[in-house]
């Protein structure tokens, strides 16, 4: 489960920060209206029928009390290119949003136009542009801002991290408890709150000389914890064997494991000429 397939609005509308607002979400009227007892129906009718399910976004854990967390697999880790953000020279932020509404777009040009009275940076936001291409935009950036009411990061910021890039998101820190420690200890992420989300830019834009080490963090981790073929095995695994006590995350750990272990090895090998 991703998002809208199974949130509910009228419950989600009740946080605090939430892409579920009236005049904000164009659906969010028809939700109310029909869409989330559909949704209902779904969570109550059909899902209980799967002998698995997973949720990509941490919030869902609320409508999904049987869910278990997966972290996204939709980026191709290695058939990206690391571009890390230059060190001097105005920096270059990107924002490329699927859906400015929900992605709280309106929240974060105002603060982009606010800083620019009195910083000097090029903003670039990405939209109604072919996805390759979209890429070669992405490559660019110095910093890239994902989104800032949906409380996760999306699939840009995973492209964007593949590439090097320090990310800035808001973050739902109450909804880390079905995300492993571990994940949430390598989290790479600047969160910052729709609420003051101009100086927490601002902080970042003053903080120039680590983007160079936060660079490296955030490929290592989309390739600790966003390997598609790391999560394409767990899940072979769970369709041999559905009633299989281990999780995805359990998995990740082991591979990574394996994976550190092998490396280890083979470092002995080369220092005793072998």
């Amino acid at each position: 489960m991703q998002g809208c397939d199974v949130r509910i609005a009228g419950e989600s509308t009740k946080l605090d920060v939430s892409p579920c607002r009236s005049g904000a979400c164009s659906l969010f009227d028809a939700c109310l209206s029909g869409r989330d007892d559909h949704r209902r129906e779904f969570i109550a009718d059909v899902l209980p029928s799967a002998d698995r399910v997973f949720y990509l976004n941490p919030e869902l854990r609320r409508y999904l009390p049987r869910g278990e967390f997966l972290p996204y697999s939709s980026v191709d880790i290695n058939a990206i290119a690391v571009h890390p953000p230059k060190r001097e020279g105005p920096p270059r932020i990107v924002h490329a949003p699927s859906d400015a509404a929900i992605k709280g777009t309106q929240r974060i040009v105002e603060a982009i136009e606010a800083l620019q009275q009195h910083r000097e940076f090029e903003f670039v936001l990405v939209q109604n542009m072919a996805h390759a291409q979209a890429l070669q935009v992405y490559q660019t950036a110095d910093l890239v801002i994902d989104q800032v009411l949906a409380g996760w990061y999306g699939g840009f910021a995973v492209e964007a991290m593949a590439m090097g890039k320090p990310v800035l998101c808001y973050l739902r820190e109450e909804d880390f408890t079905v995300v492993p420690e571990e994940m949430i200890s390598d989290l790479p992420i600047q969160n910052v709150n729709p609420n003051h989300l101009q100086e927490d830019i601002a902080s970042v834009l003053d903080r120039r000389s680590e983007w160079e080490e936060w660079s490296h963090r955030s490929r290592a981790f989309v390739e600790k914890w966003h390997n598609p073929r790391l999560i394409a095995a767990a899940m072979i695994e769970l369709y041999k064997k559905p009633s299989a006590a281990f999780t995805i995350m359990d998995h990740i750990r082991r591979a990574q494991g394996a994976g550190r272990s092998s490396a280890a090895l083979r470092a002995v090998a080369h220092a005793d000429g072998g």
